[in-house]
């Protein structure tokens, strides 16, 4: 492609961003002379199971965001609950397990075995060792805690900004922008059925940041299933099956990989995976609305089923009166066609969206 015709893409890129959702490409400096970093370490520290202790607090009036955290020893497991109470929330707006927020969802025995690793945003270079880059922003104070179910010793590493303007993917962020997580856990799903990994207020505009899934079968026929989102009210599909969707393909037939804009961090080889899929550099964002929506099993065409030709079929989702009879039918067609109905899927699903008021 001519420099020119390169230039004039970026720039509807561009353009197209800031007129959606207000946001301004923006290449120059982050901060100016009133931010500062801040920064604290927690050595051999003491967890008592079960009870909640504070790892950091900076408050009650400093805007600023978080760039990195580093858990170690007792933090660094698979039952490790983390909770951020945000600009003096008594009910913490971000409150999750620590290995599935980064997508390491199959257990600290299966996980292990693939340590080290090491990306741009999330890595475990050693056992019982997890660090991320995310920019978790608050406006006036932010005290983070920890919850175990084994007293241990524990490392902790919390680093950030203070008064410095959020930047994701080369877009800064409005000051009130909030990082949101939607969680769906253990949920049992039957073959064709729908599950809602993330839906917003609507009343807010924002960016589809990471999504993580964790999904145990008796196979990986529910790797079938389309990825799609109603952004604004538009249904748009972001995947042509599961494994496609974390950028991989044929049921990860290649196994593990650790990338990063996506990765897959485990595979048992009898059904059960664990994924993760950036959209830092894949922007996926919304002026009004935004509902993340993942299946288990897929139909190729029809009206509920993933889009087997272009332009899709007008009524491809239809969520309407008729949709169980629809799905009822689809799981008839596919078992009888293909052999590769899916079987009931227990999967885990975090979403993580930056929000904020729109207009």
């Amino acid at each position: 492609m001519a420099i020119n015709g390169k230039l004039l893409l970026l720039c509807t890129i561009v353009c197209t961003l800031q007129s959606t959702i207000g946001l301004q490409y923006s290449p120059g400096p982050m901060f100016d002379s009133k931010s500062s970093s801040f920064s604290s370490a927690t050595k051999a520290g003491h967890i008592t199971a079960n009870e909640e202790l504070e790892l950091f607090y900076m408050g009650p009036d400093v805007p600023g965001y978080l760039t990195e955290q580093w858990f170690t020893g007792g933090l660094a497991s698979d039952t490790t609950r983390i909770r951020y109470y945000i600009d003096n929330e008594t009910i913490p707006s971000l409150d999750f397990n620590l290995y599935m927020a980064h997508g390491f969802g199959c257990g600290e025995a299966v996980d292990d075995q693939y340590v080290p690793w090491q990306t741009r945003r999330i890595s475990r270079d050693a056992a019982k060792s997890v660090y991320n880059t995310y920019r978790i922003p608050f406006q006036k104070s932010i005290r983070i805690t920890a919850t175990v179910t084994e007293t241990a010793a524990f490392w902790y590493i919390v680093r950030g900004l203070r008064n410095a303007q959020l930047h994701v993917g080369g877009f800064p962020l409005p000051p009130e922008t909030r990082l949101r997580l939607y969680k769906v856990e253990n949920e049992a799903m039957q073959p064709l059925s729908f599950v809602t990994a993330a839906e917003t207020s609507g009343d807010s505009a924002g960016w589809l940041y990471q999504v993580t899934l964790h999904a145990n079968s008796t196979d990986y026929t529910y790797l079938e299933a389309c990825f799609r989102a109603a952004i604004d009210g538009e249904l748009q599909f972001l995947s042509s099956g599961t494994e496609d969707f974390f950028l991989s393909a044929y049921y990860f037939n290649k196994g593990v990989y650790h990338g990063d804009h996506a990765g897959l961090t485990c595979k048992t080889g009898h059904g059960e995976m664990s994924a993760y899929k950036f959209f830092e550099d894949d922007p996926v964002i919304f002026s009004k609305s935004l509902k993340l929506m993942w299946r288990c099993g897929e139909t190729s065409g029809g009206p509920n089923g993933c889009p087997n030709k272009f332009p899709a079929e007008s009524a491809r989702e239809r969520y309407g009166d008729h949709r169980q009879e629809e799905e009822e039918k689809e799981r008839e067609v596919l078992g009888k066609t293909t052999g590769l109905g899916a079987h009931p899927t227990v999967a885990s699903l975090y979403t993580w969206v930056y929000e904020y008021p729109q207009g």
